[in-house]
């Protein structure tokens, strides 16, 4: 376990365990976050703040990834990427689904980021008109 990223701003302290976060969501100035545990809090700092905080903290090490202006997703909690739909789904620690509608670009950047070249993959259906 890592140390808490620990965010302060007029004598208060926010403690968040990043091994812990689902994701985090922009909400104007302020940020969501959710715990794969399923407990949810806010916090003072708009998403760019806390992106800037994790990647000092993080550094290579990188898990969580900003995804557009509305989210950070821990990379380890994704279990299905849809395209066509536009829907990111992440697994909690209790087997529930939380789904995350994004744009399709950002979700085909994000396949190809996960996606590792080596492994094989499967060849694509064709559709009824490719027959």
């Amino acid at each position: 376990m890592q140390t808490p990223l620990c965010l302060n701003v007029y004598g208060e302290l926010f403690m968040i365990d990043l091994d812990r976060v689902m994701y985090l969501q922009a909400d104007d100035h302020y940020t969501h976050v959710y715990y794969s545990s399923g407990t949810h809090f806010m916090v003072p700092f708009g998403l760019s703040k806390v992106e800037a905080a994790i990647t000092g903290r993080l550094g290579a090490d990188k898990f969580l990834i900003r995804l557009g202006r509305k989210y950070i997703v821990n990379t380890r909690r994704i279990f299905h990427i849809n395209c066509v739909k536009q829907v990111l789904q992440l697994s909690d620690d209790h087997g529930t689904n939380h789904s995350l509608s994004l744009p399709k670009p950002i979700l085909h950047g994000l396949m190809q980021m996960l996606g590792n070249a080596d492994s094989p993959s499967l060849p694509q259906a064709k559709g009824p008109l490719e027959e």
